[in-house]
């Protein structure tokens, strides 16, 4: 596990910013999604509300690791993140749910991912470095 840098962190709160989650099925096909719902709720914690993830739920049951694209203008990072648990219930899921609810949405679940590694992905010197 390695903590999210805090540049990350806020480009994460970014409301404007864009985050593509990308898990990989069972057979080994990526999967990948424009997934708002994404937040950085700790160094060492992000959450996802799922909705509508049919496939994307499928796969994080079965394969544990998955990747967040975040863009926030020109900045741009990849996250590695592995799946901890699935929450269907309690703080977390009625937080994210009051939240959706904006949106006239609602999670069947909020997954909880602990990062891995953290890399830079903007349009400069930097590409590719890994931050964390």
């Amino acid at each position: 596990m390695v903590s999210l840098p805090e540049n990350v962190m806020a480009a994460f709160k970014d409301q404007k910013s864009v985050k593509v989650l990308t898990s990989v099925s069972a057979d080994g096909q990526p999967h990948s999604i424009v997934c708002g719902s994404i937040q950085a709720v700790a160094p060492d914690m992000l959450i996802v509300g799922e909705v509508l993830m049919r496939s994307t739920a499928a796969n994080l049951a079965k394969n544990d690791k998955a990747a967040i694209l975040l863009i926030a203008g020109l900045t741009s990072f990849s996250v590695n993140v592995k799946a901890k648990q699935r929450v269907t219930e309690g703080p977390i899921f009625d937080e994210m749910n009051k939240a959706l609810a904006a949106m006239h949405l609602k999670a069947n679940a909020v997954w909880l991912f602990e990062p891995t590694a953290v890399f830079d992905q903007s349009a400069n010197p930097n590409a590719g470095k890994k931050l964390a």
